[in-house]
């Protein structure tokens, strides 16, 4: 692929979009930050909408022509350049004082997603991906280190993050689809983000049974960057399908033929 010096720009926007979304979510956090519970019961605190609104002030001022997509107040504008935003990933570590949290940002192009960056400030670690590139990681010392998946192929040993009882969606389809993935893999405690675990290989296989485009995009070109694979768990290519299915590639398939058959 050759390169293109736009992504180089949009790639630093993102990363000063990340250092403005850091300093803003620290200034909220252990402490007795204002929440409620979203129209979907899911949980959001001041800090969300903070910064969400910040990040979409700077991209009006510096990508005035491009559209964004936003948890906390959705679509604005339309474009074939989207970004994709989760202001906090994680809003209940968050708001618990845990430290499993962070931004996520992609930029869509075309309905292709060609950046993610997301930033871990508790952590102090920021991975991100330019379609094509390679994908990377940078820790408190600034260096950055390539990142790629691990080479296991047998989905039996595969380690792999599956969402707990708590968190799978009232469907019955979900459930069965959740305990035959824990039944036919080797689950381990749940570590920071599980997609960006797939990506520097620290697992095999990570599946969410619940998440919008924002939780998905970003870690979808970070994955796939880093030699992994994505699909929802059809198959299909699909940010807006509810689930995801991250993975070394080796175990992709087999991954998804045991979730037909649940």
């Amino acid at each position: 692929m050759s390169h293109d010096t736009t992504l180089d720009a949009d790639l630093a926007l993102a990363n000063r979009l990340a250092d403005a979304a850091a300093g803003i979510s620290l200034s909220f956090f252990r402490r007795d930050v204002e929440r409620w519970s979203k129209s979907d019961g899911s949980l959001v605190t001041k800090a969300d909408v903070a910064v969400e609104t910040e990040l979409r002030d700077r991209l009006r001022r510096e990508r005035p022509n491009d559209a964004v997509l936003g948890e906390e107040q959705g679509q604005a504008g339309t474009s074939e350049r989207r970004w994709i935003i989760d202001a906090i990933d994680g809003t209940v570590d968050f708001a618990a004082g845990g430290p499993d949290w962070g931004l996520l940002i992609a930029l869509e192009v075309d309905g292709r997603i060609v950046l993610g960056v997301c930033d871990q400030p508790v952590h102090q670690r920021r991975y991100w991906a330019v379609r094509g590139n390679g994908a990377f990681c940078a820790d408190s010392s600034g260096v950055a280190k390539p990142l790629r998946v691990s080479g296991g192929r047998t989905l039996s040993s595969a380690r792999s993050y599956v969402p707990p009882p708590e968190w799978w969606p009232p469907d019955q389809r979900a459930h069965r689809v959740a305990k035959a993935l824990a039944a036919g893999t080797t689950p381990i405690p749940h570590v920071e983000h599980p997609a960006l675990q797939v990506a520097a290989g620290g697992y095999e296989l990570a599946v969410f049974l619940l998440g919008g485009p924002w939780d998905i995009a970003a870690p979808s070109v970070i994955v796939e960057e880093a030699g992994g694979r994505f699909s929802d768990i059809s198959g299909r290519w699909d940010l807006f399908s509810g689930n995801a299915v991250f993975s070394n590639g080796n175990v992709h398939d087999e991954a998804l033929r045991l979730t037909s058959l649940a």
